[in-house]
């Protein structure tokens, strides 16, 4: 079971209020939790000296506009590393930083209704090893693991997480047997996976989990998917779904 801070069913808001501010920053994930958006999800990247921060690409060049790779860099590094993202916003989110994950769940811990969904991602992982990326994540998240679940598309670092107590969730790469059979075998308490593959009851598998899917911006998507018996979705723009009154009845 998901911790009891998790509500029934909602929308979970995907690297933060991202359709309207820089993705995985401090600003786009106070600004959905201030929407009334319980549930905040972010993702984990690996610096060049192991401290994890709040990134989602490999790659810098896309959120930063620098060349080059997270894991090439350290953490004093990064976090001076502008990240407003302005082939998407111009310079308007030029003083935006790149946040810690300590940081990060530091400041969300101030929103006592929070829960959060903390992403570590494949490459990482792939890079510096499971334990170096898994270790510092889960120290920082500690203080609040009643009120988290750790998400990954790795399945070792999902059972690594869920041998330390931690509540899971496996984002599944391909909605097919042989993900369902790992499934089973992991037993998560959450699974994740992309909205297209779900169109009919049968895609969601039985079992003792509950499901998200991502990246939903329609209301009448989002309807669907909590009709069809989904538990969460994910979407960049919770405050416009949120406000959606064909909505209400999950979101409440």
């Amino acid at each position: 079971m998901l911790p009891e801070h998790f509500p029934p069913t909602g929308l979970v808001a995907h690297r933060g209020l991202a359709a309207s501010l820089p993705e995985n920053t401090l600003l786009a994930l106070e600004a959905a939790a201030a929407t009334g958006t319980c549930i905040l999800e972010f993702d984990l990247q690996l610096s060049a000296d192991g401290v994890p921060v709040v990134f989602h690409d490999e790659s810098l060049i896309r959120t930063c506009g620098v060349e080059g790779r997270v894991g090439d860099h350290s953490a004093s590094a990064l976090m001076r590393m502008q990240c407003g993202y302005a082939n998407k916003f111009g310079d308007e989110f030029d003083h935006v930083t790149i946040a810690s994950h300590a940081a990060t769940v530091e400041v969300l811990a101030a929103y006592p209704d929070s829960c959060l969904l903390a992403e570590i991602k494949d490459e990482s992982i792939a890079r510096f090893g499971l334990r170096a990326c898994m270790e510092p994540v889960l120290e920082a998240l500690s203080p609040v693991q009643e009120r988290v679940a750790v998400i990954s598309f790795q399945a070792a670092a999902v059972a690594f997480a869920q041998a330390r107590g931690f509540a899971v969730g496996w984002c599944i790469a391909t909605h097919d047997a042989s993900a369902e059979a790992m499934a089973n075998r992991l037993q998560p308490e959450l699974l994740l996976t992309d909205e297209q593959a779900l169109v009919s009851p049968e895609a969601l598998w039985a079992g003792g989990w509950r499901w998200a899917s991502w990246e939903v911006l329609e209301v009448q998507r989002a309807r669907e998917l909590f009709e069809l018996g989904v538990d969460y979705v994910e979407t960049m723009a919770c405050d416009q779904l949120g406000a959606a009154p064909q909505l209400q009845s999950w979101c409440s």
